[in-house]
């Protein structure tokens, strides 16, 4: 399915919200010692509203009528200081989500590509993002659009509330 790919503004923002929410609702299913429940999209109000106006960053929306049924959000690293790694630009890509109603429909492979596009007009060598090991549609998502695994986050919990 084709839809219009574009830049979010701050007269998106609640729709942005009410979307986010739904991959809050999933995260925090999947991960609960890591995502905060969900109380309403009150909570990460401000968040969007910074992402809309972050002039590093991008927040791309989909759209099919007038309506949002995708995101993508990512901003642009600045390049590693660390003395034995390459300097270069990195595109990170911090939050995609496409409204259940959607998915498996190439939506959120077309945010892919347009993101890329923008990736590489920053000079963006790579573009990387993170991915629950247990979140294995989305693994498959991002394996089928030509990612692979450069590194693994691993975390060892010492508290449980």
């Amino acid at each position: 399915m084709l839809t219009k790919i574009r830049r979010a503004t701050q007269r998106d923002h609640d729709a942005i919200c009410l979307l986010a929410e739904e991959i809050n609702v999933q995260h925090h299913a999947h991960s609960p010692h890591v995502f905060a429940a969900p109380p309403g999209i009150e909570r990460d109000a401000e968040f969007w509203r910074t992402a809309i106006d972050d002039t590093e960053g991008m927040l791309l929306l989909s759209m099919i009528d007038h309506r949002v049924v995708g995101l993508l959000r990512a901003k642009i690293l600045l390049p590693s200081e660390t003395s034995f790694l390459r300097t270069r630009q990195v595109c990170h890509v911090g939050t995609v989500v496409v409204t259940a109603s959607m998915q498996g429909q190439g939506i959120g492979k077309q945010l892919l590509d347009a993101i890329e596009q923008w990736a590489k007009m920053m000079a963006a060598e790579e573009i990387r993002l993170e991915v629950f090991e247990a979140n294995d549609k989305a693994i498959g998502f991002y394996d089928a659009a030509g990612f692979g695994v450069q590194s693994r986050i691993m975390t060892k919990t010492l508290l449980t509330s």
